[in-house]
């Protein structure tokens, strides 16, 4: 049998759309090592700095946003969510969950964790918080009202049917995070970056049980996945989505239950949920880029949208 020969590749292993996706993928999978070397290089010099008996270990990957870390860790979530937004899914809930884990991810780089006074006093890591989060929200709300509008303009016939509910969702929270910004932004700096931060996670745990759940991930037999087979796959992501519910609900869980009665028992809890949450996200990233680095995109976001 020469079936191989005789009939041409779909692909064509130079399109440039499908390279485009390939290095979304992997600079997703670089910016989150990037991330963690900068926080394990700080942890070790604190660890050498401080005296003993002093706190060398943050409880959060957040609160390094106070420590020389902040450049990285900001930029690193800024250059993850820009990723998950211009990747594209399956059409439907991937696909707006993958927008929403982007925009939310830009939100907890942009927030950050809030501090007690007496914890933030080091220059120039500490200063002008509230107004750093004003100009910096602020101006994610200008450009993002106007990408809106302009991702909307061609398909506004959409807003009056159902193929519309994802833009109605993501006007809905691009409005709702400016309101809440300008009536009440001390609540806002306390709370936005711990909110975004779970609903950041639980977008993508609900991305890969999509993952997991799909059949129908090529639309041709001569399209080849690499790694596993498709099966494999689906249990390896159905894992992960299980995996990531469950470290999210009883890390935090924990964290709190040790943060009200045992302050004082390992106050880095929060650092082990996120970073293990990372981690995790880091394996299924890094299975799909191997997946898909053929075939370029899932069957079902490669399907043309229904006509309007």
């Amino acid at each position: 049998m020469h079936l191989r020969h005789s009939v041409p590749m779909v692909i064509k292993q130079g399109d440039p759309a499908r390279l485009t996706y390939r290095y979304l993928r992997v600079a997703i999978v670089a910016v989150v090592l990037v991330l963690f070397v900068s926080l394990a290089l700080q942890i070790v010099a604190d660890h050498g700095r401080l005296a003993s008996g002093e706190e060398w270990w943050h409880a959060s990957i957040s609160a390094y946003f106070y420590s020389p870390v902040q450049s990285i860790f900001v930029s690193s979530l800024v250059g993850i969510g820009t990723c998950l937004v211009a990747i594209k899914g399956r059409r439907g809930a991937e696909e707006v969950l993958l927008n929403f884990a982007g925009m939310l991810a830009l939100l907890v780089a942009l927030v950050p964790t809030p501090l007690a006074a007496d914890m933030c006093t080091a220059e120039p890591y500490c200063v002008d918080v509230p107004e750093r989060i004003a100009n910096n929200v602020g101006t994610l709300l200008i450009v993002g009202g106007l990408v809106l509008a302009l991702a909307t303009w061609p398909r506004r016939r959409d807003l009056l049917t159902a193929h519309g509910l994802d833009l109605w969702l993501t006007w809905f929270a691009w409005a709702a995070t400016g309101v809440w910004l300008l009536a009440s932004p001390e609540t806002f700096r306390s709370v936005a970056h711990y909110l975004a931060a779970v609903l950041l996670f639980a977008c993508l745990v609900a991305v890969a049980w999509i993952n997991g759940s799909d059949r129908a991930v090529t639309v041709q037999a001569l399209e080849r996945l690499r790694g596993m087979s498709a099966v494999a796959y689906r249990v390896w992501y159905r894992w992960i989505a299980v995996v990531m519910a469950t470290v999210l609900v009883v890390g935090l869980t924990t964290m709190v239950v040790l943060d009200r009665w045992f302050p004082a028992v390992f106050p880095q809890t929060l650092f082990v949920v996120e970073t293990v949450l990372m981690l995790v996200f880091a394996l299924f990233w890094v299975l799909q880029t191997i997946q898909f680095w053929d075939v370029g995109l899932p069957a079902r976001a490669r399907e043309a949208p229904a006509a309007a």
